[in-house]
């Protein structure tokens, strides 16, 4: 083998080499930028080692062991791994919700600050995990939050909401398009997707109206959705999501997804006029559907009465509906066919009769009426003989009086 050849190959392999390195750090920095954006709201600035120890110091309260890369993986683990346990982002997630059913955007830290002054009074001290322990014992009695596993089957349908305007005319191929999870979703007792929490979709292709008859058109694939425990779960537009929509007449929704509604609503086909672009503003609603199967750690609630009920079912629910009932409520009185007593035997009651409940629920309670001769109810006003004049004109003629003044 000549040297040429050598040094070309050592050369390949320190390229090889270099580039794997350069992809690891590129991993780390890229795990770094979204354990601040969640944590703090934006990415930092600074010597990354800083970061670091200031994230440790918010998570464990302490700084870790390991090279740089070992200590990303490590406060990443705590914030979104949830195979030993519901992370951090689990947590802030089901303490906002059991306060106001709904699920905040922006830093972990000012969310914690948040629900300490609105719960506590103040901001407590020490580490993330310190103080949610803390919260979780004043809002649901208990440091250990109820959270349990929860399969999410495929094609479970959830209600978003786009959060910016959108419009053919500005939009590009390859932008962004973010969402929110706009009802809660529980499955199996458990919800597993609350009001407020984030997703997005991508634009896959833009047309923009040119004439008379060229539409304006936007076709867009909303791919992602976070569950409550801080998952990302791939979603898609499929014939399930598509059909609920339909059904709800949500045409600025399936407008997005570049599908053609066919209503008799003006609003809703405002957003396909032949000829004009698509100017959408944010809070259209549209639905999306599970693509593969997951399990995710879900919040157990008292008042998960809405499970794995179609788009149009769970939108028609009442608020009383959707409640857990009492447990006086839940119990089925047994049917009772009201008896005429015998008139030889007026006091008796036949054994359908006496099937009552007990007498600490009076409201439930048959009541036997004692067969007495009915005496004729009194009417709302006395018979009373009228006057030989009343009804009478002055004439002497039967009618209405009329009153005439001489004006003169």
């Amino acid at each position: 083998m000549s040297w040429k050849k050598l040094f070309c190959g050592a050369l390949a392999a320190s390229m090889i080499f270099s580039a794997s390195v350069f992809a690891a750090e590129e991993s780390a920095n890229e795990k770094l930028v979204r354990i601040e954006t969640d944590t703090y709201g934006s990415e930092q600035s600074g010597a990354i080692l800083d970061r670091i120890s200031r994230l440790e110091k918010n998570y464990s309260g302490q700084n870790m062991n390991g090279n740089m890369n070992a200590r990303i993986d490590a406060i990443y683990d705590i914030l979104y791994n949830n195979d030993v346990g519901p992370g951090v982002l689990a947590k802030i997630n089901a303490l906002e919700w059991n306060f106001n059913h709904e699920v905040e955007s922006g830093g972990i830290d000012k969310r914690l600050a948040t629900l300490e002054n609105a719960i506590l009074g103040k901001m407590s001290e020490g580490s993330f995990n310190d103080r949610i322990r803390e919260l979780a014992k004043a809002s649901y009695g208990q440091e250990i939050l109820p959270i349990t596993l929860i399969p999410l089957p495929e094609n479970t349908l959830i209600k978003v909401v786009t959060t910016v305007p959108v419009g053919s005319k500005t939009l590009q191929e390859g932008d962004t398009i973010p969402i929110k999870v706009a009802e809660d979703v529980f499955v199996d007792g458990g919800l597993v997707f609350a009001r407020g929490l984030p997703g997005e979709g991508v634009v896959t292709s833009v047309h923009r109206a040119k004439n008379i008859f060229s539409n304006g058109k936007i076709e867009a694939d909303f791919h992602t959705l976070k569950a409550i425990d801080g998952q990302n779960v791939n979603t898609y537009t499929g014939v399930e999501a598509i059909d609920a929509m339909t059904a709800a007449s949500m045409g600025r929704g399936l407008s997005l997804l570049g599908q053609t509604f066919s209503g008799k609503n003006k609003a809703i086909e405002e957003v396909l006029v032949r000829g004009k672009n698509i100017d959408l503003p944010a809070g259209v609603e549209l639905y999306l559907q599970i693509k593969t199967p997951i399990v995710v750690y879900g919040v157990k609630t008292a008042g998960s009465g809405v499970s794995a009920l179609l788009p149009d079912e769970a939108s028609n629910l009442t608020p009383d509906e959707t409640r857990t009932p009492a447990p006086d409520e839940m119990r089925t009185p047994a049917p009772v066919e009201p008896t005429t007593p015998a008139p030889d035997e007026p006091g008796t009651l036949t054994p359908d009769e006496q099937i009552a409940t007990p007498p600490s629920e009076p409201e439930e309670v048959i009541v036997q009426v004692d067969p007495e001769p009915s005496k004729p109810a009194p009417t709302a006003e006395p018979n009373v003989a009228p006057r030989p004049d009343e009804g009478k004109t002055p004439d002497g003629y039967d009618g209405e009086i009329i009153e005439i003044i001489d004006e003169d």
